[in-house]
């Protein structure tokens, strides 16, 4: 049997000869060299295609901006607010879809009279240093919302808040609410860390100081079974004082993800690839009359306004595609808002046309539409509304004028329509628009019977109907949309996210507040109603 040697040198130098000769002939030709074996044109069955996806990164981070700091009572910082829900829970979170999931709350229950209810705490949890939760930290928690510019308006039918005992507090209201969970979704703090800069939570990371400066840490104490949409030890945060250096140190720093509203007066845009989410807001922009003494005095010539705008082409040319077009007082992705009765107010020229006609108005003037200057993108969307209105044959004249004089003007009622945005609670509490000397209540539209309807809903959400028709069929003001914020993320550094209202990290437990309701339980001697859902809140115009 012949032994075989391999020698380096000899192969080395017969290769070449043969490369040598290939290219020989290639270059007398003018054909290519082409490998020997063919591909065929379909994979074998027993191969796998390999899909080549991006290295996941070793780091994550997020930016904040000092000057609003991490108090979440406090703080109306975009930028910051994210972090809020890797570090606190709350007794509910208002889901994507406006509907509370039940976090610190274990079960709850309401009285028969619908003005109290009990909440009972989940078991086992801990705060990051390791003190257990009790009904003493969520009362000096709600507290401190309730005192709150951020919270405090969606707490003003509350009477009390009261410690029953370590795992039990009660909520006492001033009339019945049905969906006093939808008003929940706040942090929940270590009592006496309340006012503090960095309260003490409950939740999957805490605040932590290195030497390379603040970052966040996972809490080993973490009470839930459930994994967290980002799974990094460290989370590292990088300051900015501006949202251009926000975008600077997401595009080409150490930060992984950022929320922004992106039609904000001081927006950037962002230049870089990333991966794209949507989070709602309870923010609505709408378009208010002046009911007494003006170009829109008459009930059947508002009415006409909501089938002249067209929503969706807004959104998207105005908007960027962040909101979502709402022909009634609510956001249409909440349970509240009824499609078929919004059917009745949607774009549609023909029914201008017919409407026009019947109203039968000349006006001898032009309406004057009132806007804040200091918004350019709301600039925008009123210049487009007006340009809808005159092609209508609806002669409006735009008006862009600064904060202090746009409000002024609102107060006076020197205007015939404004462009508003307003921020509701989760129940889309409507009372301030109709309460006499409410914070909304602009161009007249104060009506004790509108305000009565309003309450109703309250109690019963299912008054929502004859409240929003009442809305419309009247043109007290005008819905437009309901805005959403924009996540953004570097590819790779996060599987998936279902950002909630004012929660980017929303941590679904699982659980559906039918899971958290008991009915007919005994409260003070009183049988209990099945379980309720209450909501108040004032919403205050933005100017």
């Amino acid at each position: 049997m012949k032994s075989f040697i391999f020698d380096p040198s000899k192969e080395a130098v017969s290769l070449k000869r043969i490369l040598c000769v290939l290219l020989f002939f290639a270059l007398l030709t003018g054909c290519s060299v082409t490998p020997a074996v063919q591909e065929s044109s379909a994979p074998p069955e027993t191969s796998e295609s390999v899909e080549l996806l991006p290295p996941v990164p070793k780091t994550f981070g997020l930016a904040y901006v000092p000057e609003y700091g991490f108090n979440p009572y406090q703080c109306v910082c975009i930028t910051n607010r994210p972090i809020f829900s890797l570090v606190y829970e709350s007794l509910f979170v208002l889901n994507n879809s406006f509907q509370p999931e039940p976090v610190l709350c274990d079960h709850f229950s309401v009285s028969e009279s619908g003005t109290s209810y009990r909440i009972t705490l989940c078991e086992g949890v801990s705060f990051s240093d390791g003190s257990r939760l009790t009904a003493s930290d969520v009362v000096a928690s709600l507290e401190a919302a309730r005192d709150s510019a951020f919270y405090g308006s969606r707490f003003a039918k509350v009477t009390e808040f009261s410690v029953q005992d370590e795992l039990n507090l009660e909520i006492q209201l001033e009339q019945p609410y049905e969906n006093l969970p939808l008003l929940l979704d706040v942090p929940i703090v270590k009592a006496g860390t309340q006012n503090a800069d960095r309260p003490m939570g409950t939740g999957p990371y805490s605040f932590s100081e290195r030497v390379s400066g603040l970052c966040l840490q996972r809490n080993p104490r973490w009470w839930q079974n459930t994994q967290t949409p980002v799974e990094y030890d460290t989370i590292y945060l990088t300051a900015a004082q501006n949202p251009t250096e926000v975008r600077d140190s997401f595009e080409f720093g150490g930060t992984s993800l950022v929320c922004a509203d992106l039609n904000a007066p001081n927006a950037v845009g962002y230049r870089c690839d990333y991966e794209l989410w949507d989070e709602p807001t309870t923010t609505m922009v709408y378009l208010g009359f002046n009911l007494y003494g003006s170009f829109f005095d008459s009930r059947d010539y508002r009415a006409v306004v909501t089938h002249i705008i067209d929503r969706e082409s807004l959104i998207l040319s105005v908007y960027r595609g962040f909101g979502d077009a709402a022909y009634l007082p609510c956001a249409p992705d909440s349970p509240l808002y009824d499609r078929d009765l919004a059917e009745h107010y949607s774009y549609d020229e023909e029914a201008v046309e017919r409407l026009m006609k019947t109203a039968g108005l000349t006006p001898d003037r032009n309406g004057i539409l009132l806007v804040c200057s200091a918004d350019p993108t709301r600039v925008e969307l009123a210049r487009r509304l007006v340009e809808m209105m005159n092609k209508a044959g609806m002669p409006m004249e735009l008006e862009a004028v600064d904060s202090e004089t746009f409000r002024s003007r609102l107060e006076s009622g020197y205007y015939d329509a404004f462009l508003g945005e307003a921020r509701l609670s989760g129940n889309f509490d409507l009372t301030e628009f109709f309460r006499y000397g409410g914070s909304l209540s602009y161009g007249g539209i104060g009506d004790g019977d509108m305000w009565q309807l309003a309450e109703d809903a309250l109690e019963n959400s299912g008054n929502c109907y004859d409240l929003y028709r009442g809305v419309m069929d009247n043109a007290y003001f005008c819905p437009l949309l309901f805005k959403s914020y924009a996540v953004m993320a570097n590819r790779g550094v996060i599987d998936s996210l279902q950002p909630a209202v004012d929660c980017v990290f929303h941590l679904s437990g699982g659980r559906s507040l039918a899971d958290a309701s008991v009915a007919y339980e005994e409260m003070h001697g009183e049988a209990d109603e099945e379980e309720t859902e209450s909501t108040t809140s004032k919403g205050e115009e933005e100017p």
